[in-house]
């Protein structure tokens, strides 16, 4: 028996199948180790700022304007290693918008990090997104 002002929700309800979208073990893998390589990266970035900004400062062998520009350089790939971080979140979410700022922004920093000379980190942060994206591909209808 139904009680004054209550309805019955059961007709406003459609049973839809409750499909739990999840990341295969090797893209959680890949999309961690990214997250190390950019936190890695931010930190090999702010040594080589205050390496660069005390070359600045003191009478080293390195021209002060050399070593402005490595720092300046260093700067521009922490703010993009950081945006790579909000692409790794939006792929682990299934957003499309996640993939196409980590491929965009996961290229762009490798032009800046080898144009400053760091090749280490700017190919190891390439081939991370390219197993990434090899991945996802496969899985590109799952994402929203």
């Amino acid at each position: 028996m139904m009680q004054p002002f209550q309805f019955d929700q059961s007709a406003f309800v459609q049973s839809t199948p409750n499909v739990r979208r999840e990341l295969p073990a090797r893209v959680k893998t890949v999309l961690g180790l990214k997250v190390i390589g950019c936190l890695l990266s931010i930190g090999a970035s702010f040594l080589m700022l205050l390496a660069f900004n005390a070359a600045a400062d003191h009478d080293i062998t390195m021209p002060p304007a050399l070593a402005h520009r490595m720092a300046n350089y260093a700067m521009v790939a922490t703010g993009l290693s950081l945006v790579e971080l909000l692409g790794v979140a939006g792929v682990w979410s299934f957003k499309r918008w996640g993939v196409y700022i980590l491929a965009g922004f996961s290229m762009l920093n490798f032009v800046i990090r080898m144009h400053a000379g760091d090749s280490t980190f700017a190919m190891i942060g390439l081939a991370s997104t390219a197993i990434v994206g090899a991945v996802i591909a496969a899985r590109w209808a799952d994402f929203e």
